[in-house]
């Protein structure tokens, strides 16, 4: 049948690499086209010779093993247009950023950047139209009767009816629920939500026999652990895949994995997003970035410096200790902006202190120095952390990291925003810094970032703070 699932998986793989194919040509064409409108002087647009051929040919199988990446061809019942989307814009972002990797290396100088630039506009194009043809194309041949999964649902609690809810406003899934399985006998014969209960699932084995169904799907709580293993352990023998809806995980767990290591099963639950791709594209990205901006500003950093020295002498720099990621300490530095014995002074103005819980912010902080005020307000004072981000220690984007002495006063819930790496900006940052006097809404945020996080809200974060500090809004 032309629709089973491993077949849609090589046919949306097929589909994948020869609209990659297509799509370079037709870059190749428009950029040919406006250079030689522009640059009439410069020769025809580079040929497709056999070097770029291999390079296209392999940048096309790239992108299909970075769908399957992505889980573009998982499971795709459950695959909404706009997670299809998403995950075109990560694929075509990082296929481009490969492949000017990869030419940069190969030394194919005559490549044009622009290229580059047309082919990530236009392979997101068609793969956009590519993916809605095949997703129409699947929910039409469902809604005829073709492709359809044959489900057993155990459970009748609520769990159970918002799955079949779910289930009954996505026709196009292509799931037929052919009954229900209750812990109950007196239900058995009765209807729930419109569909019969069968049996019980003591009998799953009699159940599977007798119905057969392609899948079995669990909602029962997972606090009836020896249930779920009896009915695991009959599907794992009649070879009927199981899918548990469950509350065990919680709403925070982002990742499960299961290792075997030396006879022993280990089940690991992580409470933040973890892409290891995802990571390392972050990591690489702050060690250029920062190096590049330290380059750059290194007059900058010595004329602060000068500055500093002539203000109140020695030291330049600010020994900045704080907790880092999974609660480690870690030290950063700052430019100086606080008298020598600011932390002395400190004592005396704790009334003054305009937030609410471990953290200190005070309008007019007499500490400051008068050249502190412009760095602070500009954020310039933060540029010496661009040497932490380089060594790891932090990135460009993740939640401000707290001072020793403050995080021995967070509370419990308040820690979990180090579970990621600490950053020099971050959601509290882009949304009213310093004007958000409420400790906890600050983390609130951070939390937010941390439940959500992407390389495009990184991106996001990135563009807003650059008017954030170019204006000084919220600084103090």
């Amino acid at each position: 049948m032309i629709w089973r699932r491993s077949l849609n998986s090589r046919i949306a793989q097929v589909a994948d690499f020869i609209t990659f194919l297509i799509g370079i040509k037709i870059a190749h064409l428009i950029w040919g086209y406006l250079y030689l409108n522009n640059f009439k002087q410069i020769p025809k647009p580079f040929a497709f010779n056999e070097n770029v051929i291999l390079l296209v040919v392999f940048m096309a199988f790239l992108s299909v093993w970075l769908f399957n990446y992505y889980g573009a061809y998982n499971y795709q019942r459950f695959t909404s247009l706009s997670t299809e989307y998403t995950v075109i814009l990560k694929v075509s972002i990082v296929t481009i950023l490969l492949a000017i990797a990869i030419t940069f290396f190969m030394g194919a100088k005559n490549l044009p950047r622009t290229i580059f630039i047309i082919s990530s506009l236009t392979l997101t194009l068609l793969y956009i139209i590519e993916k809605s043809i095949l997703f129409f194309i699947a929910g039409y041949v469902r809604e005829k009767g073709r492709n359809r999964k044959r489900v057993l649902v155990v459970g009748t609690g609520t769990r159970a009816k918002r799955f079949i809810s779910v289930v009954n406003n996505n026709f196009k899934w292509g799931i037929d629920i052919i009954g229900l399985l209750t812990g109950d006998e007196e239900k058995v014969g009765s209807k729930f939500y419109g569909l019969p209960v069968v049996n019980t699932y003591n009998n799953i084995e009699d159940v599977l026999k007798e119905i057969n169904p392609e899948e079995v799907i669990i909602t029962i709580s997972t606090k009836r652990f020896g249930a779920i293993r009896m009915l695991l352990d009959a599907c794992e023998q009649a070879g009927v895949r199981v899918r548990l809806n469950s509350d065990f995980f919680g709403y925070l767990t982002k990742r499960v994995r299961v290792d075997n290591v030396l006879g022993l099963n280990i089940i690991s639950f992580s409470f933040t997003k973890e892409n290891d791709f995802d990571s390392l594209i972050k990591r690489l990205f702050d060690i250029i970035f920062s190096s590049s901006i330290i380059l750059v500003l290194s007059p900058l950093y010595i004329i602060i410096a000068i500055l500093i020295y002539l203000q109140d002498g020695f030291p330049i720099l600010f020994n900045w200790k704080v907790v880092g990621y999974d609660r480690k300490p870690i030290k950063s530095w700052k430019f100086r902006t606080m008298v020598k014995n600011a932390d002395e002074i400190k004592k005396k103005l704790m009334n003054e202190n305009e937030m609410t819980g471990p953290v200190f912010k005070m309008t007019n902080d007499p500490r400051i120095l008068p050249i502190g005020h412009f760095l602070r307000k500009y954020s310039l004072d933060e540029l010496p952390q661009l040497f932490s981000v380089l060594k790891g220690d932090l990135s460009l984007v993740g939640p401000r990291p707290p001072l020793e002495y403050e995080f021995k006063e967070f509370e419990l819930w308040q820690r979990r925003k180090l579970s990621v790496k600490p950053g020099l900006t971050c959601l509290w940052q882009v949304s009213g810094r310093n004007d958000i006097s409420n400790f906890n809404d600050w983390v609130k945020l951070d939390l937010q970032y941390i439940d959500n996080w992407s390389l495009m809200l990184d991106f996001k974060i990135l563009l807003k703070t650059i008017p954030v500090v170019l204006l000084g809004k919220g600084a103090k």
